[in-house]
């Protein structure tokens, strides 16, 4: 088992060193991994409904950097499946993903490490933050969550949605030189992720969108 004081110690070391200040809940990143693995606990909020044979289908637009729509593409995520792992349920999706509605959040399971980590966080978790180190280039992803709802409109219909925005960047290894992805996810309880915004590089312009057309959920 990991120990998980040493994690937090991580953490905080590396949001220190990038410079980013964020207020934490006691319940601290790792929490949700190494050290609840006991039995299912009862999450704060269900943002994604998690259930076999649930499904979403998505529009994606491509834009120019003029915002002029290129090409439209389209995908579904479906829960195909749950299983067990460490003694708590989780749900595995049709692109592979292992999932789970955890008490700091919604999460995936990294199978390399054999841990939890956060995609969206509870309404009082705080902000949370990850850094790969990759062969050319360093990763920061950073995440803040919106305490109040705020209305999105997407292809087929508007949803009260919680957003949740999402800063990657970028340092390489060779020069230092540093750009940042901005992304909005816009997840409306009951419903799900029901927009994406991802940006151009160190820009707010919209490079793709992703849009809900339907939803089936059992």
């Amino acid at each position: 088992m990991q120990n998980c004081s040493s994690c937090y110690s991580t953490y905080v070391k590396q949001l220190m060193n990038k410079g980013f200040l964020y207020t934490l809940s006691i319940s601290i990143l790792f929490s949700i991994s190494s050290c609840e693995r006991d039995s299912d606990i009862a999450p704060i909020e269900e943002v994604v409904p998690l259930q076999v044979g649930n499904e979403w289908v998505y529009e994606v637009t491509d834009y120019d950097t003029n915002g002029k729509p290129l090409t439209k593409t389209s995908y579904k995520n479906t829960v195909q499946k749950d299983t067990i792992i460490h003694n708590s349920t989780w749900y595995i999706l049709n692109n592979g993903q292992i999932v789970q509605n955890s008490r700091d959040g919604y999460v995936y399971f990294n199978k390399a490490g054999s841990e939890a980590v956060m995609i969206y966080q509870s309404p009082d978790y705080g902000g949370i933050g990850y850094m790969y180190e990759h062969q050319d280039y360093d990763l920061w992803v950073l995440t803040t969550r919106s305490q109040q709802l705020d209305t999105v409109t997407t292809a087929s219909d508007t949803y009260p949605s919680y957003v949740f925005k999402i800063e990657n960047q970028y340092k390489s290894q060779f020069d230092g030189t540093t750009h940042t992805l901005n992304q909005e996810d816009y997840v409306a309880p009951g419903v799900g992720l029901v927009r994406t915004d991802k940006h151009y590089a160190d820009s707010d312009k919209v490079m793709q969108r992703h849009e809900l057309v339907r939803y089936t959920l059992k």
